[in-house]
């Protein structure tokens, strides 16, 4: 089904009519109760094009991240005392994790996305001088053996050509002959990091796309040991000895969940972005790393991930249940609703994410010290012109959870809909955005 219409078509002109006032009051209101500051300071951090720059952190690119600086500045900010542990729900690659670490925080971090974590794992691991020594050793070595694992999928065939694909074979089958797991670990996050460039595809919103005259990798090896010396040279900068626990897993799950509350020393702070409720579905978007590093066997394991996954995309079965029902988010969703949008789920997906959300806010107070704070990355999104204004709809769960919403703070601008309302005039435009929630556990 495309995503893309010529006309913003509502279907249920009536019902429409009587939401819309509504659903306008709601905006304003919203804005009114939890106003929008600009610090300069934290403007464009959300991005993680910093850290293409950063030892350690550009190890593998991860479109979803935001940027090492943003971290230190927060920690440099708030100096949460060291007695306690920092979280990151949602982990990603670990940066918050890594800056944790390179800080003297001990640190716990969760994600589902198992490329995503198997690098947050390798990076923020302490690597001795006699691992730096050994690593260096083996690219010395560097021995072709063809892997006894190819992955197989018709996507492969079509993303690489014959001799590229055969390359990283080769390349696979290296590291998977190192027995020491640390090392071929870090061997293998390296060739991770260079399956999009030795494709024909590269990342693009909710997806891969192909790039037609995409320049070729003339040779696959020299490229996988280069990136292989500058991750050995950055292991020398490499600073921190703090713990960092890194969890493939949701906070959602009752057994992880319960294991922190029983394990940790009680979270200083709190620092994360969630998946945005914008129907991105990120085992797409990394699925050529998904085969490749075996994290996927057959296209039925990609319903594992999904399924694990917040209700913020349509392409699982996902539970339409809701636990907590929210008005607010009721309206937003309905007013949706009345609109030709491409997927049908996407306001039983609106109302899931937002329950989602709840429960992962509850659950980060239950682990939070008193005082701690919770610092959370999001976007607003929009559907068929209606705005999901995400971070007033979060800020709001988090006073009614009881935290103390303490400031949303504008980060940075996002393409507005060509099909905006124009009921909300300047407003829309205004809430068209990415932000950070800064709230209190009291």
């Amino acid at each position: 089904m495309t995503r893309k219409s010529n006309e913003k078509l509502v279907v249920e002109q009536d019902k429409y009519g009587i939401l819309l006032p509504k659903y306008l009051n709601l905006v304003k209101e919203l804005v009114k109760k939890y106003p929008v500051v600009i610090e300069k300071d934290y403007l464009e951090l959300v991005n993680f094009k910093k850290n293409k720059e950063e030892p350690v952190h550009r190890w593998f690119d991860y479109k979803q991240g935001y940027a090492a600086e943003l971290i230190h500045k927060i920690l440099n900010d708030e100096k949460p005392s060291k007695k306690f542990d920092i979280l990151d729900p949602f982990t990603g690659v670990g940066t918050t994790n890594l800056v944790a670490q390179q800080q003297g925080y001990d640190s716990i971090g969760l994600d589902i996305n198992p490329v995503a974590s198997f690098a947050a794992i390798v990076k923020t691991r302490t690597y001795s001088e006699k691992d730096i020594e050994n690593l260096k050793n083996l690219k010395k070595s560097f021995k072709l053996t063809v892997s006894k694992n190819i992955p197989q999928s018709k996507l492969l065939d079509e993303a690489f050509d014959g001799q590229s694909f055969n390359q990283l074979m080769n390349i696979k089958g290296f590291f998977e002959n190192i027995e020491d797991i640390k090392l071929s670990e870090f061997y293998k996050l390296g060739y991770l990091s260079i399956i999009e460039d030795c494709s024909n595809r590269v990342k693009d919103g909710n997806g891969i796309k192909i790039v037609e005259n995409k320049k070729k990798i003339a040779n696959v090896y020299d490229y996988y040991l280069q990136k292989i010396d500058l991750m050995i040279e950055d292991l020398v900068k490499k600073v921190g000895q703090a713990k960092v626990t890194i969890i493939d897993n949701t906070l959602a799950d009752d057994l992880t969940y319960t294991k922190i509350m029983n394990h940790n020393k009680g979270i200083g702070i709190v620092i994360f972005s969630p998946p945005y409720a914008n129907c991105f579905d990120y085992c797409e978007v990394y699925k050529l790393e998904l085969w490749m590093g075996d994290f996927v066997k057959t296209y039925s394991d990609f319903e594992k991930y999904r399924k694990m996954a917040m209700r913020s995309h349509v392409n699982a079965k996902f539970n339409h249940e809701i636990s907590v029902h929210n008005e607010k988010v009721q309206l937003v969703a309905d007013i949706i609703s009345c609109h030709n949008v491409w997927n049908k789920n996407i306001p039983d997906m609106i109302r899931g994410y937002f329950d989602d959300m709840f429960k992962i806010m509850q659950r980060v107070k239950n682990l939070m010290v008193s005082g701690a704070k919770c610092y959370i990355v999001v976007a607003n999104s929009g559907y068929r012109g209606i705005l999901v204004p995400t971070d007033l709809l979060i800020a709001d769960i988090c006073n009614t959870l009881g935290y103390d919403v303490e400031k949303i703070i504008y980060a940075r601008k996002i393409r507005a809909s060509s099909q905006q309302m124009k009921e909300l005039h300047d407003e829309y435009e205004n809430l068209m955005r990415e932000s950070i929630i800064v709230v209190k556990n009291k």
